[in-house]
């Protein structure tokens, strides 16, 4: 069964290439994508596997993704969240960190690969959960 992961990218060039690169490259996931945090929301409660959220979009209200990511923290505590960003600030980095995000991907060449590497950690933790629930139950 493929899992569900939730990609928040205004760049509609990138978050096609994201699409593919998930769906047909890595075959493992089923994709929703969004243009904005706000259109993502109210799709939340299909518990999606990952959300992969940007920094940076076209935002009326001029919030970021660390608003949303704390927005996220606050009422979807068990949803991973990898913030993917252009934007190679160590303040921002750790303050998504102490936010709680699972990992901060900087867009770049190698991007692709560190988003696998990414969603592989995701796995290996839910699995690794699956079994030890399965072991002291």
């Amino acid at each position: 069964m493929k899992k569900l992961v939730f990609i928040v990218e205004d760049n509609l060039v990138q978050q096609k290439m994201l699409q593919i690169h998930f769906e047909e490259t890595l075959g493992d996931y089923a994709v929703q994508t969004f243009e904005h945090p706000q259109d993502m929301l109210p799709k939340l409660k299909e518990k999606p596997f990952a959300v992969v959220l940007d920094h940076f979009f076209g935002d009326k209200e001029g919030k970021t993704g660390l608003d949303y990511l704390k927005q996220l923290r606050q009422n979807y505590k068990t949803i991973p969240i990898i913030y993917y960003t252009s934007l190679d600030d160590e303040s921002v980095k750790g303050e998504v960190m102490k936010l709680g995000a699972e990992q901060y991907i900087i867009k770049n060449s190698a991007s692709l690969v560190r988003l696998k590497t990414a969603l592989d950690s995701l796995h290996k933790k839910d699995a690794d959960k699956g079994f030890f629930k399965k072991l002291f139950s």
